[in-house]
């Protein structure tokens, strides 16, 4: 019985670890988010503030800054985030931009397309290409 307990305890810490790092992880891949963004991320994944109380100051319902922040860490525990964020030189230049506002900024590729004069064909090209070439990395 004390042997059960002993690997509970185990496994309750070793996921806690697993829990912390990803938070880090998270919190190191923040760094490449716009301002509001990261303030957000950070407050939510630290703890340091609870989001009803974020809401309050944002002057935003919760309910719309908690889906904002899951959102976001979703965008962020994504491979093309992490990728984009530090292999950033290895795409062509007319991607980059294309990266940067699709995987980092997470706007839509339509609205990509409407505010940079792309067709939406190209920005669609461009983040294939952003995919492609992260498989060779990732």
């Amino acid at each position: 019985m004390q042997h059960k307990v002993n690997h509970l305890a185990a496994d309750a810490h070793a996921h806690r670890q697993a829990k912390r790092r990803q938070i880090d992880e998270l919190l190191v891949l923040a760094e490449y988010l716009p301002q509001a963004d990261k303030i957000l991320v950070e407050q939510v994944l630290t703890g340091e503030t609870p989001i009803a109380q974020i809401a309050k100051l944002y002057q935003r319902p919760t309910r719309h800054l908690k889906r904002k922040a899951q959102s976001i860490i979703k965008r962020l525990s994504d491979k093309h985030f992490k990728f984009v964020a530090i292999q950033m030189d290895t795409l062509p230049l007319d991607v980059r931009d294309t990266a940067k506002l699709v995987v980092i900024q997470g706007i839509s590729m339509r609205k990509v397309a409407q505010t940079t004069g792309m067709t939406l064909h190209r920005v669609r090209q461009n983040m294939n290409t952003v995919r492609a070439t992260a498989r060779l990395f990732v």
